[in-house]
């Protein structure tokens, strides 16, 4: 996801995904290619993506509606001379859309960069036209899961798809799991019983510096118990549905095509599910919280 940074020196926003180059080293090597004042002055917006082949850098309107170029660099050498070019084709596209700026030859060339070529001429897009469809990320993973009773710790695992904007922080997401047996002692004997569960909600994901990420998250769930007696008389099984809502919170670490993560969860179901030994005046209630620690890696795919 995309980390905004927003420039102390440059009145323009920088997006930035990914640490090569940084914002701060565009803006330094920016603010000598454009007049002064002009930088100070801008609203524009510029989004600078790092993928595994390179950058893909654009510039827009305020309002993110309008965008006036874009255009993909392969990787640089160096940090610096990436963001040596980001800068030039900035100034570039900038002074092609502002007739009451000049941009200076000389600052190109003490800059020691050659302007790249616009694919296209720039051009601003009517208030009437769509907007340019999002770059989405789609990713697909899965993780190993514990989830905790006052009586026992059982095993569990999920699978996670997630979608969503490489320019915004909301995703959707989509997970199926399933957690072994519990039990609970109901003397003479005990109940067993596990789940599976299907939940679809939404992750927040905040940047917390260099590569790594934090994600929030919340959604409905539909799930399906089993349980079963295990030492009476009579051990019976019974099934039933349940609907819930998950909440959740993990680090993620980006790393190229890959997301490797850590996080905890809370279940929480919405009916009381009670269990009773038949002949006897002995029930319980089974536990509508259900605590989870869970670890796994998504596979990232970027357009």
């Amino acid at each position: 996801m995309s980390a905004l940074i927003l420039s102390f020196l440059l009145a323009m926003q920088i997006e930035v995904t990914g640490n090569c180059p940084g914002a701060a080293e565009v803006e330094e090597k920016l603010i000598p290619l454009l007049p002064p004042g002009f930088a100070s002055a801008s609203t524009d917006r510029a989004t600078i993506t790092e993928d595994a082949d390179g950058l893909s850098v654009a510039l827009a309107r305020p309002d993110r509606r309008a965008t006036i170029a874009r255009r993909r660099f392969p990787r640089a050498r160096t940090c610096a001379e990436q963001a040596e070019t980001v800068a030039v084709a900035l100034a570039v596209w900038e002074a092609q859309i502002h007739p009451e700026i000049s941009l200076r030859l000389d600052r190109l060339a003490a800059a020691n960069v050659a302007p790249p070529p616009v694919e296209r001429a720039p051009t601003l897009v009517r208030a009437a036209e769509p907007a340019p469809a999002p770059e989405l990320a789609a990713a697909l993973g899965a993780g190993a899961a514990a989830g905790w009773q006052p009586d026992s710790i059982t095993p569990g695992g999920r699978i996670d798809a997630t979608l969503g904007s490489v320019h915004r922080s909301w995703r959707a997401r989509l997970t199926l799991a399933a957690l072994a047996n519990h039990t609970l002692s109901l003397p003479p004997g005990e109940a067993i019983w596990w789940r599976t569960y299907l939940a679809a909600g939404a992750d927040y994901v905040l940047p917390v510096g260099g590569r790594w990420q934090l994600a929030a998250g919340a959604g409905g769930v539909a799930g399906f118990m089993t349980a079963r007696g295990s030492g009476f008389s009579t051990n019976r099984t019974a099934r039933s549905a349940d609907l819930g809502i998950e909440a959740m919170l993990r680090i993620e670490l980006r790393l190229a095509r890959v997301r490797p993560w850590f996080g905890v969860a809370l279940l929480t179901w919405l009916r009381r599910q009670t269990v009773d030994v038949t002949g006897e005046m002995t029930s319980a209630v089974l536990p509508r919280l259900e605590p989870l620690l869970a670890a796994g890696a998504d596979f990232v795919w970027l357009p």
